[in-house]
């Protein structure tokens, strides 16, 4: 754990730093845009200099959002009284793992959920759990499919419910064993989805 807080402090420093980057490219390319809307048209390449503003911002924008999920995972193993928020926590993990959901030609999704929910769970032993989970799901996903994530409320405990392969084809997978041995020992209650499709992770309420 001392390895995984030295490793966050790091991180939190370097995405700060890359957010005051991602930000003077921002403002940087806004001068540019006003001093186009100026005196642009006499200039013969106008259309595409904005065309490539335009793909500028998006991906700068792209940038911050990285920067901002990956800066919650470097305050990830860092415990708090008042417990982790699910939404958070899943917003992170999602944002963090689609490239690896898209090599797979599969559309990693968090749906619009319950908001507030806490969990007793560190971020960080939320995320590697969750995470072991979509490890266990993308390989059995079809290409061109949607594995959604979802956070719900059942029993006053937060769920995260997982909606993709049948239950039983998880139970089968390679590193279901894994998955449920971490479960275990974290206090976290493993089930069917709704008609046998999918996983819920019941997790272990937040201290009042």
């Amino acid at each position: 754990m001392r390895d995984a807080m030295f490793m966050g402090r790091l991180t939190a420093s370097a995405t700060h730093e890359m957010q005051n980057i991602l930000a003077t490219i921002r403002e940087s390319g806004g001068l540019m845009e006003d001093l186009l809307a100026m005196g642009g048209e006499n200039f013969a390449h106008a259309e595409r200099f904005k065309k490539g503003l335009c793909v500028l911002a998006e991906q700068v924008e792209r940038g911050m959002a990285l920067s901002e999920q990956l800066n919650y995972c470097a305050h990830a193993p860092e415990a708090t009284p008042a417990g982790t928020e699910v939404n958070e926590a899943m917003r992170s993990l999602v944002g963090l793992c689609r490239r690896d959901a898209a090599r797979r030609r599969v559309t990693l999704v968090l749906a619009p959920g319950r908001t507030g929910l806490r969990t007793s769970l560190r971020g960080l032993e939320l995320m590697a759990l969750l995470g072991q989970a979509l490890d266990c799901a993308l390989p059995l996903m079809p290409q061109g499919s949607q594995l959604m994530l979802s956070v719900e409320e059942q029993g006053g405990l937060a769920v995260v419910r997982l909606d993709g392969p049948s239950f039983e084809a998880l139970r089968q997978s390679p590193g279901c064993a894994e998955l449920t041995q971490g479960a275990k020992a974290r206090q976290v209650g493993l089930s069917a989805g709704p008609g046998g499709q999918g996983l819920v992770l019941s997790l272990p309420k937040a201290a009042a």
